[in-house]
């Protein structure tokens, strides 16, 4: 069974890494865009000194911490990531493996981890790393309560028998455990450098503050400086443990027009641009001196169509299984670009046990689409309220996205009457299950397919479309079996059945897998994507 599980893995991998990978061809390009880059930066790449070894990236940051415990945003992984240290680590590959553990056990229940450390570990202040300290962060992350508090729910106790040792026992058995601890909330921070500065393992915790300027981590860089809104800057960890960084200093610049970021990457003021979109992508294809990375990444979009009648003939199971086939999904890869795939249910491809990608030369039927209309009584349509973010998620407008849909919903009869609204607005109803058709985006809060349960009956997204673990009891019970079943193979058989109801009857139906882009001078090597951390910044040279 291993090797069969194992077998599966390198597969997986073997597609991650076809999926992300440069591409370049002879012709010139032209800068996209009339924005020109900021005339002032923040002045450190002048200031190099002579034979320092620099690295700078321009990214439209997310964060809004970089307290390991409180930190959840995208960019924030990549910078906490290579400042600090988790037990596991999120490949590129996809896959989940040893940190700064250098091993795990998991008990015959499955319910105890026990992690052994590596030998010689150091925080950056010169002092060890013990299993003691990565207790108390991990309490002091739990106390805090921040975005990614929800990781650690499934955790019944915490333990450090030895400074080498740290067991975790579980609640209920959780097979997605060591994917979580991918995540910076479980990192491990000094304790006598953050209780020097406030930092407790209860909720007076006061040092929050003090990491937002710097860290206190074990990694192979730290930060020196942050001003919002212009930059911050890694540098070297003298007393890092591991393989030595090649960068002596690392400057994001925050840069948030995409097309400035395409002028600088071209001219070389940057390294890496990381927010470039699809069609300023297609420029820089063949620019000199430049490469462009094209990465699958795991966020979906996807309808969402209500199952409480009082939203009118929308909850029809059968008018849903129309609007199902008459979706134009070629049409809709064509606006996601050269690259984009389609799931058959709400596990994206690329983790462990999805299906494969929907086939859509064969998914559109709008005869077989008529005729369901017909047999649910609304031969002659409806008119039905349907709801958008007015939001631009990797390069692709959802507005247009909406339009392609409503078009495509006028050859079954169905009128649509888009109601495009700000994100923070329209989370609300979505939220509450009261959009009667929506547009709507996801990605999965950690790297398995457990977390995107949540799209099941009784669910907490389920709910949002008002669909309870009434309506499909034996449902819920395979996806109480996904979410606590360890062998490999057996996962594997019971989301292959869960991929095969959703696909047929279910009130969400997936658009599309967007993929995404980023540039790199083409001198840089190691910029692998990696949709935990963006880019493994330990792993970039020259």
């Amino acid at each position: 069974m291993r090797k069969k599980a194992l077998a599966i893995l390198l597969l997986v991998a073997m597609l991650f890494t076809i999926a992300c990978s440069p591409k370049k061809d002879d012709q010139p390009a032209t800068p996209a865009g009339s924005d020109a880059p900021p005339e002032e930066t923040s002045g450190e790449a002048a200031e190099t000194p002579s034979g320092e070894k620099h690295l700078i990236i321009a990214v439209n940051p997310d964060y809004e911490s970089f307290d390991p415990a409180l930190a959840y945003e995208v960019y924030a992984s990549m910078v906490l990531h290579a400042c600090y240290d988790t037990l596991t680590v999120y490949t590129s590959e996809g896959l989940v493996e040893p940190g700064a553990a250098e091993k795990y056990d998991i008990s015959e229940d499955q319910l105890a981890y026990t992690f052994t450390l590596k030998d010689g570990m150091t925080f950056a202040s010169g002092s060890p790393v013990t299993a003691g300290d990565w207790v108390w962060s991990i309490e002091r992350a739990i106390a805090k309560g921040g975005n990614g508090a929800f990781l650690a729910d499934g955790i019944d106790k915490l333990e450090a028998p030895d400074d080498e040792t740290i067991v975790f026992t579980l609640k209920e058995v959780d097979p997605s455990f060591p994917t979580k601890l991918t995540y910076p909330f479980f990192a491990v921070v000094d304790k006598a450098v953050l209780e020097s500065q406030g930092g407790t393992n209860d909720s007076s915790d006061a040092a929050s503050e003090y990491l937002n300027t710097t860290t206190a981590g074990s990694g192979p860089f730290v930060l020196t400086s942050y001003t919002p809104k212009v930059d911050l800057v890694l540098e070297k960890n003298a007393n890092y443990w591991g393989k030595e960084a090649y960068y002596d200093k690392i400057t994001v610049q925050h840069i948030s027009e995409s097309a400035s970021q395409v002028m600088m990457v071209q001219t070389g003021d940057v390294d890496i641009a990381m927010n470039v979109e699809a069609e300023q992508a297609k420029t820089l294809d063949g620019a000199e001196g430049v490469n462009v990375i094209y990465c699958q990444t795991l966020t979906m979009s996807f309808l969402l169509m209500n199952r409480d009648p009082a939203y009118g003939p929308i909850a029809d199971p059968k008018v849903q299984k129309a609007i199902r086939l008459a979706v134009d999904y070629a049409g809709i890869q064509d606006l996601g670009g050269e690259g984009s795939t389609t799931p058959v249910s709400p596990f994206p491809n690329g983790l462990f046990a999805s299906a494969d990608p929907l086939d859509v030369t064969k998914a559109q039927n709008v005869e077989e689409a008529k005729k369901l209309m017909a047999e649910a009584g609304y031969a002659d349509g409806f008119t039905v309220d349907f709801y958008v973010p007015s939001q631009n998620v990797e390069g692709i407008d959802l507005v247009v996205l909406a339009q392609k849909i409503q078009q495509d919903l006028t050859a079954i009869g169905i009128e649509t009457k888009i109601i495009a609204e700000d994100v923070m607005v329209s989370l609300e109803t979505y939220r509450n299950g009261e959009q009667p058709l929506s547009l709507w985006y996801w990605s999965p809060d950690y790297p398995d397919n457990t977390s995107n349960l949540a799209f099941l009956p009784g669910n907490p997204v389920g709910l949002r479309a008002n669909w309870t673990a009434e309506m499909d009891p034996e449902l819920v019970q395979l996806g109480l079996d996904a979410g606590s079943e360890t062998n490999d193979e057996k996962r594997v058989e019971i989301y292959n059945k869960i991929h095969a109801k959703m696909s047929e009857d279910a009130p969400f139906i997936m658009l599309l897998q967007f993929k995404s882009q980023y540039a790199t001078r083409d001198n840089i090597k190691g910029t692998e994507y990696n949709d935990r951390y963006k880019i493994d910044l330990l792993n970039v040279s020259e």
